[in-house]
């Protein structure tokens, strides 16, 4: 790749992420926790501003957890050979894949697409470098003749660079560090390094170095869940944000309802506090010697009579004709709280997350109600592993290549643990079935949940083992004769048998 291509190419990405960055970071944002406020008037007090932070109710991660919490990898099959599956799945645990794959399918299911990468591991070639990515940090872009398949891509992030006249040395906390942004451009081949900032840099682009590749094609795995015709993703959380919202606002009202409107409230209407004489002439507070008590003003300070302290107990007297006592009824929660539940049951549902998430929905589930319940959840985590799949599947085989390896890959799959919702005593059942009608063992255990390769292997060693010391004892037990009945004497079912 030229040095001028990829420099414009790096200025392009450096676009289009600073361009999507509040987009993103608004939904992962929104996905911690960290969640606009409910409206309220400039210039509450702190009391409606805690009830604001604490109306904020996180569902919105539990619309993402509860799908990507059922995708898990358990191995791949490459079509090659039982010993090039294990190969390969052993490249993905040698990166902690296992735990960290659901990175990935996270990223996928909140902003439309995941992103991992493989790199030639110089340490060891045979444990090739598998990374999950941020779209914050990695461009894709897609070829326009074919909008699914990349043409090249661009990653920019930062470090924390030390003054060189440290000479390697630790020193203490305080010590001052210039940051450095790294920008590396790959393609089909090849890929070039930048540099910008520092110590020693500028504010432009400086080319350090460039390479090549063995990967056949554009160094980074997409996982697609959502995509346009022109292959940019789209999220499908996104229509769960306003949601978000409308449920704050709700919860906030009914904190506010609570706070001032949860009790019967007393009014008192007519009653002037101002102490008169009979002559109705104001009353005004005097000093001991005589003289009026005057404010900040300079205005006497009338005198002010008190009805007394409210108290169940206590009856309460105001003078004066005009004065009216009555009460104005608490407001009814129960309806704030109909209308939140609502709103939870409409949110849940364009999650497509069934009713048992809210545990006060469903009670005292068969196995086959709640598999029925999840049905729609269930069809969401299989739509999520088409797309995941076929990222596992092509990050597989950028491993292959990066491994070394020259020959042609094939067809990859990846291979999920089963996240349906089954009674194990259905899964065992049917699978015992399915071995009396001739289906193979290891298919068949493999079917079993938690099943690994690993551990079907360990399995069909030890059902091996087993099936040689059970012959082992057969063969060890002693033969039992049987007498056989004279020839010469006939046994009906009407006569005994003759004997002498």
């Amino acid at each position: 790749m030229d040095v001028s291509v990829a420099r414009d190419r790096l200025a392009r990405a450096e676009h289009d992420l600073k361009k999507r960055a509040p987009v993103i970071e608004k939904r992962e944002r929104y996905d911690r926790g960290e969640q606009d406020l409910p409206f309220a008037p400039q210039g509450v007090n702190t009391e409606y501003q805690e009830l604001r932070e604490q109306a904020v109710a996180n569902y919105f991660t539990i619309a993402k957890s509860a799908p990507v919490q059922r995708l898990r990898t358990d191995s791949i099959r490459t079509g090659l050979g039982e010993d090039v599956d294990k190969q390969m799945w052993d490249v993905f645990k040698a990166n902690k894949f296992p735990s960290r794959q659901s990175m990935i399918y996270e990223s996928m299911l909140l902003h439309g697409r995941g992103i991992a990468s493989c790199w030639p591991n110089l340490a060891d070639r045979s444990k090739p470098i598998i990374r999950p990515e941020s779209l914050l940090r990695v461009h894709v872009e897609m070829d326009p003749d074919d909008p699914y398949t990349p043409l090249w891509a661009a990653k920019v992030f930062t470090v924390n660079e030390l003054s060189p006249t440290m000479n390697g040395f630790v020193l203490p906390s305080g010590v001052t560090t210039s940051q450095k942004t790294v920008g590396i451009v790959y393609d089909a081949t090849s890929m070039v390094r930048f540099e910008r900032g520092g110590y020693a840099g500028t504010g432009e682009w400086e080319f350090t170095k460039d390479g090549t590749h063995p990967m056949r094609r554009v160094p980074f795995a997409l996982y697609d869940y959502t995509v346009n015709d022109k292959g940019a993703p789209w999220s499908a959380m996104d229509s769960l944000i306003p949601q978000q919202d409308a449920i704050n606002t709700i919860r906030f009202n009914t904190l506010l309802a609570m706070q001032f409107s949860a009790f019967r409230q007393r009014i008192v209407v007519g009653f002037d506090p101002v102490m008169k004489d009979r002559d109705g002439n104001i009353l005004y507070r005097k000093k001991q010697d005589g003289s009026l008590e005057v404010d900040g003003n300079g205005n006497p300070v009338p005198l002010l009579s008190t009805p007394g302290r409210v108290g169940v107990d206590r009856l309460l007297a105001f003078p004066g004709g005009e004065t009216k006592v009555f009460d104005l009824p608490e407001s009814n929660l129960g309806n704030y709280i109909e209308v939140l539940e609502s709103f939870l049951v409409q949110f849940f549902s364009t999650g497509q997350i069934p009713p048992q998430y809210l545990l006060s929905q469903m009670a005292n589930l068969s196995g086959d109600a709640l598999a029925g319940a999840e049905s729609t959840l269930a069809s969401l985590v299989k739509e999520l592993q088409l797309s995941g799949g076929e990222g596992n599947a092509d990050l597989s085989e950028l491993a292959w290549y990066a491994a070394g390896n020259s020959e042609p890959y094939g067809a990859a799959e990846a291979v999920w643990a089963d996240a349906e919702a089954r009674s194990f005593a259905q899964i065992i059942d049917a699978i015992t079935k399915l071995i009396s009608q001739g289906f193979p063992r290891r298919s068949a255990w493999e079917m079993i949940p938690g099943a690994t390769p690993q551990k079907v292997e360990r399995w069909m060693v030890q059902a091996t083992e087993d099936g040689f010391a059970n012959r082992l004892m057969q063969a060890a037990r002693p033969t039992v004769t049987v007498s056989t009945v004279n020839d010469q004497t006939e046994i009906t079912d009407d006569a005994p048998a003759v004997v002498g």
